[in-house]
């Protein structure tokens, strides 16, 4: 398949990761889809410094600017229920939204979407409002040109529920075909908080795995990445 035939998926990695770090963490699965997708990758806009989520590293080289990439702590939002905008988004939820937007339009456009943990979240959304352009037309409305997304890849995903800009999004389900991976000992999001996203979708293929807070990389949820991803190669 040549690189013109290839999906194209965004990447959207976790809070306190960035798109080399991410880019690391799903070598073995980008590998497998190297024949039929192209994976891109992007960094989130804005650091999290939070003592309570990074490292004493990960705050040193938010300070450097000179520090690699891959130590910078990103984040698509701040994840502060008491602390929304007065519109009533997470703090950088909507400047991420914008960024991504523009990001999309320059660098895409892009058949599918890939997301985990924040990012999976973020994705979700993302799918959700590009299916109807009315559901939030502050974030993506009619005028943002760019196709809705033909799949959704969500690991460890789940619905900013307390975020209340968004709240009303979620009388509408998903119909975007999405792929979810859950792991049986997730601490840091449970597979009964993912499952609530699982039940926003119509059409979901679960991939359930003994690990924790990570992408999988067994090869039964390769082999199931694969097979799903190759449904949307025309």
């Amino acid at each position: 398949m040549t690189a013109e035939n290839k999906l194209r998926i965004l990447c959207l990695h976790g809070m306190v990761q960035n798109a080399v770090v991410f880019r690391k963490k799903t070598a073995v699965i980008r590998k497998k889809l190297d024949k039929m997708a192209e994976l891109v990758y992007v960094t989130a806009p804005q650091l999290i410094t939070d003592p309570k989520y990074t490292s004493e590293a990960h705050r040193a080289a938010a300070q450097d600017e000179n520090a690699p990439e891959e130590g910078k702590p990103g984040a698509w939002w701040h994840p502060y229920d008491d602390k929304q905008t007065e519109e009533g988004y997470y703090t950088g939820f909507k400047e991420s939204v914008t960024f991504l937007k523009e990001f999309m339009i320059k660098e895409g456009p892009f058949d599918g979407v890939f997301g985990f943990s924040q990012g999976a979240c973020l994705a979700a959304v993302m799918t959700l409002c590009l299916e109807d352009r009315t559901l939030a037309p502050s974030l993506f409305g009619p005028e943002f040109d760019h196709p809705k997304f033909k799949f959704a890849i969500l690991a460890a995903g789940f619905k900013p529920l307390p975020q209340k800009a968004t709240q009303h999004i979620w009388t509408h389900k998903i119909t975007t075909p999405t792929l979810h991976m859950i792991g049986e000992e997730d601490k840091l999001i449970t597979p009964e908080r993912q499952q609530t996203l699982v039940d926003q979708c119509i059409d979901p293929v679960i991939i359930r795995h003994t690990g924790g807070h990570v992408v999988p990389s067994n090869a039964p949820s390769r082999n199931e990445t694969v097979a799903f991803v190759t449904k949307f190669v025309n």
